[in-house]
């Protein structure tokens, strides 16, 4: 096993090694041009010159001088020297692209002025049409030559994700991380994403890039990895044409004749292996976007829906579409409001102090036995966070509750001590929860969700509010 696991690292560093020499690689003969100018430029964009000559270049870009090969050889070079900058480097080149490319306020007013002045109909298109074109970004303008690169869209997709990291800090690149979404939204639809499975037998690389980008039950060692691939337990991936070795998101299923209250059980390599022929339950247990520059770019709605579909195919014993689901916003939500919420605690008939309930829930993570009393208490909390608690617009806090009940599930059960790893009992106090989708109801539930609000539960999720 040990050097079945070197062979497959070794193949995602060759892999790797290809994705960075990407821009290069269709240059051929004018790869040392390219390579030259960088290498004039500090890594930091230092001073004034190396600004200067980063100016001109994405002028360059605009105005290429020149045919289609000159056009992508600017493209090229802006793309690898963009590669090679430091942190502090990549903040002035963002800044750069936020504060020179801006659209030309004074061509648009004038524009607006002839569009508002003009009287003959007909020519309302082509004034609109001219405004369209001039109110586009010459940044934005910039960034789209980069699509049509062998790894432009990749490129794209992790500026974003750089600018996500810094737009905190750096308010003025929000506008830019806005353009950088709209670029891509129409190169990430559905429609041109093709919807794959991965099993043991795929490249090593995407195997270890499953391990690398699993974000909800992390995979310990190749044999878990294994587990989760074997005859009962499914995974399919969204995959882009322009991005072919890379999983844009993934999710795990595991084929079962119950709905499923434990991820220790449901992970547990010793369980004997379920025979999928006659599983009348597919629970998905974790689903993991790959690329933080899709965030905010709605995929894993798309995802259910498209496995649902493969496997109501597949497996006609299937009755059952359920998931197993973390509860990640739960204890950060106890911690930050209960101290000042007294009329809660009355409301929901609890004795404990906020201070006694936190400190059972740091207990639990050295002894995962605790009282009645206690578990009680905090079942009903974690009811009340997901049917009651809210965010600013209205939407349920949980993200994942969130992600799930707009997909049109419905909450099924919370279930005690489902997850004891140090990431179950501290997000969730080891709870976890299963959301039902029901294919007759997915679509009225989704509808009364995104518009009256309203959270489809079983009745005995609504009885613990009123024990």
């Amino acid at each position: 096993m040990m050097k079945e696991s070197l062979v497959k690292i070794d193949a995602v560093k060759v892999e790797d090694k290809k994705t960075v020499k990407g821009f290069f690689k269709i240059l051929g003969e004018v790869a040392d041009t390219v390579r030259s100018w960088i290498g004039n430029i500090s890594p930091d964009l230092s001073n004034s010159r190396d600004v200067d000559s980063l100016v001109s270049k994405m002028n360059e870009c605009l105005n290429p001088k020149g045919g289609e090969v000159s056009a992508r050889k600017n493209t090229v070079s802006l793309g690898n020297l963009y590669l090679s900058l430091s942190e502090k480097g990549k903040i002035k080149f963002l800044q750069t692209l936020v504060e020179k490319f801006n659209p030309n306020k004074a061509e648009i007013d004038e524009k607006i002025k002839e569009y508002r002045g003009n009287r003959n109909p007909e020519l309302n298109y082509k004034f609109e049409q001219d405004l369209v074109k001039i109110l586009e970004s010459p940044r934005s303008k910039i960034l789209k030559q980069f699509i049509s690169l062998p790894e432009g869209l990749k490129f794209i997709v992790d500026m974003r994700s750089d600018v996500l990291k810094l737009r905190n800090q750096h308010k003025e690149l929000s506008r830019l991380e806005s353009e950088l979404k709209n670029i891509l939204l129409p190169w990430v639809d559905v429609d041109l994403l093709d919807l794959h499975q991965i099993t043991w037998d795929s490249p090593a690389s995407l195997l270890e890039k499953l391990i690398k980008y699993e974000a909800v039950h992390k995979i310990s060692s190749w044999g878990d990895l294994k587990n989760r691939l074997d005859s009962d337990r499914l995974c399919f991936a969204f995959f882009h044409y322009k991005i072919p070795n890379e999983p844009l998101i993934f999710v795990e299923v595991a084929l079962a004749n119950k709905i499923e209250n434990s991820i220790q059980h449901l992970l547990d390599e010793s369980v004997p292996v379920n025979d999928p022929s006659s599983a009348s339950t597919a629970i998905f247990y974790s689903i993991s976007n790959t690329q933080a520059g899709l965030s905010g770019i709605s995929l894993g709605n798309f995802l259910i829906k498209r496995v649902v579909e493969k496997l109501s195919q597949e497996f006609k014993s299937i009755k059952t579409y359920a998931t197993l689901s973390p509860i990640p916003g739960f204890t950060k939500w106890l911690k930050e409001n209960l101290n000042q919420d007294i009329t809660l605690f009355n409301k929901l008939d609890i004795k404990q102090s906020s201070a006694e309930i936190l400190e059972n829930i740091d207990q639990l993570k050295t002894n995962i036995k605790c009282e009645s009393e206690v578990k009680q208490c905090l079942l009903k909390l974690c009811t009340y966070y997901l049917l009651k608690v809210k965010n600013n617009s209205g939407s349920a806090y949980d993200p994942v509750a969130h992600f799930h009940l707009s997909n049109g599930a419905s909450i099924k059960q919370l279930n005690w001590m489902a997850d004891t790893s140090e990431k179950g009992i501290s997000q969730s106090a080891g709870m976890m929860v299963n959301y039902l989708y029901e294919l007759p109801k997915i679509d009225n539930n989704h509808e009364n969700y995104m518009v009256s609000k309203a959270i489809s539960c079983a009745k005995q999720v609504l009885s613990m509010l009123k024990e």
